[in-house]
């Protein structure tokens, strides 16, 4: 890499400074210093992103999928991590190689401006935290039973977020399950264990965007309990939030309300450009 070749440069003119007639000042040891811990930073993370591709890589060669069989799919899929940050791959669920799927075919179609942007959206499920303060006499055995009969079946079903820090998510989710105490054990498993969304847009990178998919959210009355933005070495972006607020666990209205609020968008703004021009 040249950053690392760069650093390396930086790290023996310091050397051959420091073993020459004059001793380096002050200004100088700090910047070589900063220069060689940049350059390890950046080798440690070229590091992590090889073993996030090699183990992707492995999950969906033996998941038989049809587009890692295709030609030059691992080419691809190595691109794929290049064109993106570092914590991306710090960040991404490599047990849920799938999703880098999305992620790509995401990218790939924001290249087409009838596309724009493109997006995704899909049920996930975050597990509660376990509350170390609660003690036996306050939990309700049935209710527990119960619930995680559902949090067992729901889990088979819905996966977790592609990102995450879900600590967040967990500990909402355990604030969930203490607003339900007092409710009927039923209804407990069932508000406790409802999936949140995820929703995943990709278009091109530009200023304001993620203000603007935020807004985009609230019009449909969805909540945002975590989001992560990524922008590619080549001007797109990769947006993806977990959502809570909409009526129903299935998917299918959702994707036709974002869909909706999408071309409302573009109305608006199609109407601004006409008035202006």
């Amino acid at each position: 890499m040249a950053v690392e070749e760069t650093a390396e440069s930086c790290g023996s003119h310091a050397a051959t400074a420091a073993s020459g007639g004059g001793a380096a000042g002050p200004a100088t040891s700090s910047s070589s210093a900063a220069a060689a811990a940049q350059a390890r930073k950046q080798q440690q993370q070229q590091r992590h992103k090889l073993e996030v591709y090699t183990e992707v890589l492995r999950r969906l060669h033996d998941a038989g999928l049809p587009d890692a069989r295709a030609p030059g799919f691992d080419d691809e899929l190595w691109n794929h991590f290049n064109r993106l940050p570092a914590r991306y791959a710090m960040d991404v669920n490599v047990e849920r190689a799938e999703d880098v799927l999305t992620h790509k075919r995401l990218l790939e179609q924001a290249k087409d401006p009838a596309h724009r942007p493109a997006f995704a959206v899909r049920s996930v499920q975050v597990s509660p935290i376990l509350d170390g303060n609660q003690t036996d006499s306050d939990s309700n055995t049935a209710g527990e039973e119960v619930a995680s009969r559902l949090l067992n079946r729901q889990q088979s079903i819905y996966p977790p977020p592609a990102f995450g820090s879900s600590t967040n998510l967990e500990a909402l989710a355990l604030e969930a399950s203490k607003s339900h105490d007092h409710d009927s054990t039923s209804d407990n498993g069932r508000s406790l264990y409802r999936p949140m969304h995820e929703i995943t847009f990709s278009t091109i990178d530009k200023p304001k965007l993620l203000s603007e998919l935020t807004s985009l959210l609230g019009e449909l009355g969805l909540n945002i309990q975590e989001a992560h933005a990524f922008s590619t070495n080549d001007g797109y972006s990769l947006d993806v939030f977990v959502v809570v607020g909409w009526h129903d666990e299935e998917t299918e209205d959702l994707v036709e309300a974002v869909q909706k609020e999408i071309g409302r968008i573009e109305e608006v703004e199609q109407t601004h450009s006409l008035l202006t021009s």
